[in-house]
């Protein structure tokens, strides 16, 4: 087969996601638990950049952060409440030239949303043994992110 006719995984298109820690709302300038509305005006501000898509969730929320009037310049971040502390979602295939389109793609294909509620069901796939589907470096577990921002 060649490559012309391969076909490629979902996946494949963005590659392995990689959480990192960016920032916390102290280092923002603002005091914990501030109002959500307050960090992310202040998080915006640091980048000189706008939330071209946001989805929100009890325990924090997803944007796609873009340079105003430039288009495919978005990056994905997360900010855990329970954390206060902001992180970003990046790929290895596609950091910070992402779209509205890759933003619903990767919320999609990744399971964005399971990294802000930790409380919500883990739906059972089907998979060999042994291999996660979705291999994710970094560790997106937020139990384990506080334990390493702690740490730090």
């Amino acid at each position: 087969m060649s490559d012309r006719d391969r076909r490629y995984s979902k996946r494949e298109l963005l590659g392995n996601l990689h959480v990192d820690y960016v920032m916390s709302v102290t280092d923002l300038g603002l005091a914990a638990r501030s109002n959500r509305w307050d960090v992310l005006r202040a998080f915006l501000a640091v980048g000189e950049a706008r939330a071209e898509r946001l989805v929100e969730e009890e325990d924090g929320f997803l944007i796609l952060q873009s340079v105003p009037g430039q288009a495919n310049t978005g990056g994905v971040y997360l900010f855990a409440e329970p954390l206060q502390s902001f992180f970003w979602l990046r790929f290895d295939l596609n950091e910070c030239s992402l779209n509205g389109e890759d933003f619903q793609f990767a919320m999609r294909v990744y399971h964005l949303l399971n990294l802000i509620d930790g409380k919500r069901k883990k739906t059972r796939r089907r998979h060999r043994h042994g291999i996660h589907p979705f291999p994710v470096s970094g560790g997106i577990d937020l139990g384990t992110a506080a334990m390493a921002i702690a740490a730090c």
